[in-house]
């Protein structure tokens, strides 16, 4: 499927969606804790549905009531005959429930969409064979053997804070204490936050020390009810557009210390942009961006907006510390650096960063989605600083983390046309 999109103002109020990162925490936790669990203001895009699929593949019965999502847990980790977990294309899905699922002592085939396959597992891969335990990749995916056991986990900080996020679930089940050490500076650290945070709400505790995550073995999860936040990763396509175009309000989001993508708050005023911040949201008016410099290696999602904006800003935008976007759905430093200048942008991309000179208009013309959902937001805002019509290619990639934002983009006044093929 592709979109033709006509050049106009964007401007208008928006709902924004839950917070993916949120749920999928959410989620895992509340199938952990046995009894009944729920989950408020949900959105079930395909990453989402990735995890939902496979908790409930350990036994856990699951009802969607509207935006309400009814949990009943089932405290352990067993399968039945099937052990075959497809995880779509959700890296989040399955770096969380990898070390999870070894709990079971069974062997588990992991599948996925040949993006997810080639996303980088190696520390897991390491892990494993460091305790004689199996993790067998193949064509479809990984093939895994043996249960982690408790003890101590030393693994960097700079790849992906999924990978700790998914030895946090795991091991507080253990029957021994277990302790996560980082061996570099920890990036993207808030989504570490987030899973600690979350873990406490359903009864696990972590303990922070330093550069180590201290485990007591033997936990339980216990179940709750949780609200999920507004989804500031899905906010920032439309941040940009309100400060690039015309004013755009957002609601149903509020400052959350635990997102990372929090930062296109300050991102957007370091570029001369007006938010405003409201009882219900944030308002982002048309302003005269100017270019900066800013360092993405805690909020690399952040990327593809910021780069957006600095195409049309006075001066030069400099995005610093980006390489782990090399690993995203896309090559991100590729995909948006490539998107951009079929645009008409004047972008140089580096081994981790981009340098953007800024113009007053973009051309327009077609550019393809590399099959990455945050290219197609771009490309989709983009439309209203360029002088001809966009053309997306390949938009279904949209569906992993917003499969309304087209919608929400008519909202705003995004003129476009659906075309097959």
């Amino acid at each position: 499927m592709n979109v033709l999109i006509t050049p106009g103002k964007l401007s208008g109020t928006i709902l924004i969606p839950p917070s993916k990162s949120q749920i999928h925490r959410a989620v895992i936790a509340a199938s952990l804790a046995k009894g009944k669990s729920v989950i408020s203001n949900v959105a079930y895009n395909d990453d989402v549905l990735a995890t939902i699929g496979a908790m409930e593949k350990i036994g856990v019965k699951m009802i969607r009531n509207n935006q309400q999502l009814i949990i009943n847990g089932v405290g352990r980790v067993v399968f039945s005959d099937d052990n075959i977990i497809d995880c779509n294309e959700s890296g989040s899905t399955l770096r969380f429930i990898l070390p999870l699922f070894s709990l079971s002592r069974q062997k588990i085939v992991f599948v996925g969409k040949p993006g997810l396959i080639r996303r980088p597992l190696a520390i897991y891969e390491d892990m494993f064979r460091q305790m004689n335990l199996s993790l067998v990749p193949n064509e479809r995916g990984f093939i895994m053997n043996g249960a982690l056991p408790p003890g101590v986990y030393e693994l960097p900080g700079n790849i992906s804070s999924q990978f700790i996020s998914g030895l946090m679930f795991a091991l507080p089940l253990l029957k021994g204490d277990s302790v996560i050490r980082l061996t570099t500076v920890l990036e993207s650290e808030e989504y570490v936050t987030m899973t600690v945070s979350m873990l406490k709400q359903f009864g696990v505790e972590i303990a922070v020390n330093g550069n180590e995550y201290l485990i007591r073995g033997g936990q339980t999860y216990t179940p709750a009810n949780f609200t999920v936040e507004g989804d500031f990763s899905q906010m920032t396509a439309f941040a940009a557009a309100g400060l690039m175009s015309g004013e755009v309000q957002c609601k149903n989001i509020h400052y959350d210390e635990t997102q990372a993508d929090r930062r296109i708050l300050d991102f957007g005023r370091r570029m001369g942009g007006v938010v405003e911040e409201t009882d219900q949201g944030y308002v982002f008016r048309k302003s005269n961006l100017i270019g900066a410099t800013f360092d993405v290696s805690q909020c690399p999602d952040l990327t593809p907006a910021v780069a957006l904006m600095g195409a049309v800003a006075e001066g030069i935008t400099v995005i610093e510390n980006a390489g782990r976007l090399k690993y995203k759905e896309s090559n991100r430093l590729l995909s948006i650096s490539e998107t951009l200048k079929a645009l008409g942008a004047d972008v140089e991309v580096g081994e981790d960063n981009l340098v953007i000179r800024g113009k007053p208009w973009l051309e327009g013309g077609p550019v393809d989605s590399f099959n990455d959902h945050r290219i197609v937001m771009m490309a989709a805002i983009a439309s209203s600083r360029c002088q001809r019509p966009v053309l997306v290619k390949n938009v279904e990639a949209i569906t992993k983390s917003y499969p309304d934002f087209f919608v929400d983009f008519a909202r705003i006044g995004g003129n476009f046309t659906l075309i097959e093929g």
